[in-house]
């Protein structure tokens, strides 16, 4: 389907996809269906029904879910590393939703196109308050979980950005008692780890090598919320556990907890960039190989 979907896109610029809006009724319906269906399926079978709505929008003409469309399929792009691409139908998405004055999907788009693509291409500071308004927008719109989603993303980015970890822990508090009002306290779960990983930081735990704390507070420990997750087949939740409890074992040097961590966030089947970028997995991996070398003498670290 991704071959097909490209030899389709092949030599279109924005201006030819958008000559032609569709209008047929039953078509209409049929594009509505795929995007929500693939905003709730596995992942495998979301990418399938997106290149769908990319190849009927082709065919059939834009409708205001091909800028979804375009920008799911630029995060698939961005995930099989072609970044070039990838930026290209991101700016597509994004044109194609301010011609169609689709500010109903406005915050959908934005979540899907910060979590899967912008931040690999764009600077991080300059994600921080388009993530934001989108996420603004979406309340006002709404859209209540994709706003909890751009909330989870601002706060993911301010703790990289962020001069002062205190002001970066106040926002995502505030953005955590929002979610609650909201009854998104299920989309806020992809922050709880980031926010443990704060207190972590910030010496609000007893044992700050271990992702446990107040963060946490309807578990018993870190390891039965991973078994719980893993139970659940909640990929994205056990993605970014196992980033922030690498991250803070590395910093409180215990190396072994740490490596762990990284095997089992490589191990996952579908393990995502988005609010755990690929890069950073990948260079704490090498700083925890690099610090047991030097610390056992073990050849086998050396060649990690």
């Amino acid at each position: 389907e991704i071959f097909k979907t490209k030899l389709l896109l092949m030599g279109k610029d924005v201006d030819i996809i958008m000559s032609k809006v569709m209008d047929d009724k039953q078509m209409l319906a049929i594009m509505d269906l795929l995007e929500t269906t693939s905003i709730y399926c596995p992942p495998y079978f979301g990418f399938i029904l997106v290149f769908r709505i990319v190849q009927l929008s082709i065919s059939h003409g834009v409708s205001v879910n091909t800028a979804y469309g375009f920008a799911y399929y630029s995060g698939i792009l961005c995930h099989l590393g072609d970044l070039c691409n990838a930026s290209k139908y991101a700016k597509f998405s994004l044109d194609i939703m301010q011609r169609m004055q689709a500010r109903q999907k406005y915050c959908r788009v934005y979540s899907c196109l910060y979590f899967g693509v912008f931040l690999k291409t764009n600077h991080m500071h300059s994600c921080l308050d388009p993530v934001l308004k989108a996420h603004r927008d979406g309340l006002k719109a709404g859209d209540t979980a994709h706003a909890t989603v751009c909330a989870v993303i601002y706060c993911s980015i301010a703790f990289r950005c962020e001069k002062k970890l205190a002001s970066a822990k106040q926002v995502l508090t505030d953005l955590k008692r929002e979610a609650k009002v909201y009854k998104q306290e299920s989309v806020w779960g992809l922050a709880v780890p980031l926010e443990q990983a704060m207190l972590n930081l910030m010496g609000r735990t007893d044992k700050p090598n271990l992702l446990e704390g107040d963060a946490f507070l309807l578990v018993e420990n870190i390891d039965t919320f991973i078994t719980e997750a893993t139970s659940m087949e909640a990929e994205r939740v056990l993605c970014v556990t196992y980033y922030y409890q690498m991250l803070v074992a590395y910093i409180f040097d215990d190396l072994e907890l740490a490596i762990q961590m990284v095997e089992k966030y490589l191990g996952l089947e579908n393990p995502f960039e988005g609010l755990v970028v690929g890069s950073e997995v990948i260079f704490l991996y090498g700083l925890t190989s690099l610090a047991q070398a030097r610390k056992t003498k073990e050849v086998i670290w050396k060649n990690r």
